[in-house]
């Protein structure tokens, strides 16, 4: 009976062990909440730097999809920092469709070879958030972006993905 007993114990705590090592993981910032579903991985670390400019990329593990937020102090208008990376990405060999303003954030899509994404910037006033999700297909991230991010405040993320 015992023997049973310490089987039944190890074979439940290697069950509960291997629910954590599945169970969603949340990204946490000063500026927003990410929870990544378990088919959803980040690769690395948070980058914060003194200057206050955040940085998170996750990915996807079904399709390889990845999403960049970052986020950062700025007062500079949202229309010329779009304009400023759209320029400086141009100059990599990327190539861009029309910027569109859609609410209060400016969006762009852009590719270099089989590559293609997505950009979203958004300001607050205070703070500004490039959101940029890169894949196959771009589907994948909104999905996370739309579900699962939480801002602190939410003029500073775009309204819909």
């Amino acid at each position: 009976m015992k023997k049973f007993l310490a089987v039944c114990g190890s074979s439940l705590l290697t069950v509960l062990l291997l629910a954590v090592a599945v169970s969603a993981q949340e990204v946490k910032t000063e500026y927003f909440t990410l929870d990544l579903p378990a088919d959803w991985k980040m690769p690395g670390k948070v980058q914060t730097m003194p200057n206050g400019n955040t940085v998170a990329v996750v990915q996807s593990t079904k399709d390889g999809t990845a999403v960049s937020i970052a986020a950062m102090p700025s007062t500079a208008p949202i229309k010329d920092i779009a304009t400023q990376t759209v320029e400086n990405m141009k100059k990599g060999g990327f190539t861009f469709s029309e910027m569109k303003q859609v609410g209060d954030s400016y969006v762009v899509e852009f590719s270099k070879g089989v590559a293609k994404g997505i950009h979203y910037f958004t300001s607050n006033g205070k703070q500004a958030s490039v959101v940029s999700i890169i894949g196959k297909t771009l589907d994948t991230g909104k999905e996370l972006l739309q579900k699962q991010l939480k801002p602190a405040d939410a003029k500073l993320f775009p309204a819909s993905y």
